[in-house]
């Protein structure tokens, strides 16, 4: 299923994949659900979503998933670009889920995370332990699809203090006009127990409208604190797509949540460039290398809580 701006990237994908010798069946995800269903039920193993910049079908899909016995794995691939098939997939599921688990068990042991980099970044993030994380690595589960591309844990906390320095791009739910790229014309934040206290940015287009989103009620509230896990992506693209929060480093999500209506939701990350993360005193990620994960058993994801709406969140 495509979005029609991303066309082209799913004739390439549908080539590769007949090549290697799977059945391919393109279809426009503009069409009507009835018309989309039926093409599920007529043999179909995996289905992925190539999106644009939000889902189509989301609710839809969600309930077929989970009513169909049979259902197919799902997945929806966001920022569908020529970028994202480049760099988004450089690292091996099991790598991510090693890591990410890796990370979360880490950061929940400790409680704590600090962020510092060399463009002034110092910021001290107190981790709430009854909040849920959310874990990406490309596992379509619970019959909600996988989100891809992957490499991402994140979880909530209002107890964060200090300085962020985005240096790395920035991202919205709702679309930024200029290029996302920022190590030219970084974003400066204040943060005082969770909450955008004061913005700087020499860029001031860019200050301006980022002012102008926080000035909309709650959007100034830190509502996720994430880490992008691959390592295998080189830098980050002036378009505003998932893949920039894949790249691994630090981000701080702000705006407003509404659980009954999606649509309600506005959503800013700040993202940094080369950074350093320590889970209490340990380091876990520094110049873009994460720490090696610990020989223990990878934790049974069940034991963790994950918010189901963060599974396709966009």
């Amino acid at each position: 299923m495509y979005d029609r701006e991303v066309e082209a990237v799913c004739r390439a994908i549908g080539a590769v994949a007949a090549g290697a010798g799977a059945m391919v069946r393109r279809v426009s995800a503009s069409l009507g659900w009835p018309a989309i269903e039926a093409r599920l039920r007529a043999r179909c193993d995996v289905v992925i979503f190539l999106e644009s910049d939000k889902s189509h079908h989301a609710q839809a899909l969600v309930r077929y998933l989970s009513g169909c016995r049979r259902a197919p794995r799902a997945y929806r691939l966001f920022g569908a670009t020529p970028e994202t098939m480049r760099y988004g997939f450089r690292r091996r599921r099991a790598t991510l889920r090693h890591r990410n688990w890796d990370l979360i068990e880490r950061a929940r042991r400790s409680g704590r995370l600090t962020v510092e980099s060399r463009r002034g970044t110092r910021l001290s993030v107190q981790l709430d332990r009854a909040a849920p994380w959310a874990n990406t690595y490309g596992e379509a589960a619970d019959g909600y699809p996988g989100v891809l591309p992957p490499a991402e844990v994140n979880t909530r906390s209002a107890d964060v203090d200090g300085v962020l320095v985005a240096d790395g791009a920035i991202g919205s739910n709702i679309g930024w006009p200029l290029d996302a790229r920022l190590a030219a014309n970084p974003i400066t934040l204040c943060i005082s127990r969770g909450r955008i206290t004061d913005v700087e940015s020499r860029h001031a287009l860019v200050r301006d409208l980022v002012e102008e989103f926080l000035s909309v009620p709650h959007c100034n509230e830190v509502v996720e604190i994430g880490i992008g896990t691959n390592d295998g992506i080189p830098d980050f693209v002036p378009s505003d797509i998932l893949l920039n929060e894949r790249f691994a480093s630090f981000h701080l999500g702000v705006g407003s949540a509404d659980a009954e209506n999606a649509a309600q939701n506005l959503h800013l990350d700040f993202i940094l460039g080369d950074c350093r993360i320590l889970a209490g005193r340990r380091l876990v990620l520094s110049q873009g290398r994460f720490a090696r994960p610990g020989p223990g058993a990878i934790p049974d994801r069940r034991a963790y809580a994950v918010p189901v709406k963060l599974h396709d969140a966009v």
